[in-house]
C-alpha cells in the first residue's frame, strides 16, 4: 500500500490564499508564528503550528494546501 507523501510546512503563498491577505502580510504572519514558537527566521512553520496560531482546523488547512 502506497502512502501519500504529506508536506509538513506551510508557505506564504498558501497563507495568503487561506486568509485572503497580501503576500507581504502572509510573510509577516509567518514571521509572527516563528517568533511565538521561538524559531529562527530560516526555520519552517508547520501546518500544525499555523493551525494552532490561527485557530483554524488543521485538517482543513491540510486539504487546502494539498490542492
Amino acid at each position: 500500500m502506497l502512502m501519500k507523501n504529506q508536506r509538513m510546512c506551510i508557505y506564504a503563498k498558501e497563507v495568503s490564499n487561506l486568509l485572503g491577505k497580501s503576500p507581504q502580510q502572509a510573510r509577516r504572519i509567518l514571521s509572527q508564528i516563528k517568533d511565538s514558537h521561538g524559531k529562527e527566521q530560516h526555520q519552517y512553520v508547520s501546518i500544525k503550528e499555523f493551525a494552532a496560531y490561527t485557530g483554524l482546523d488543521e485538517e482543513e488547512v491540510r486539504k487546502v494546501c494539498q490542492g
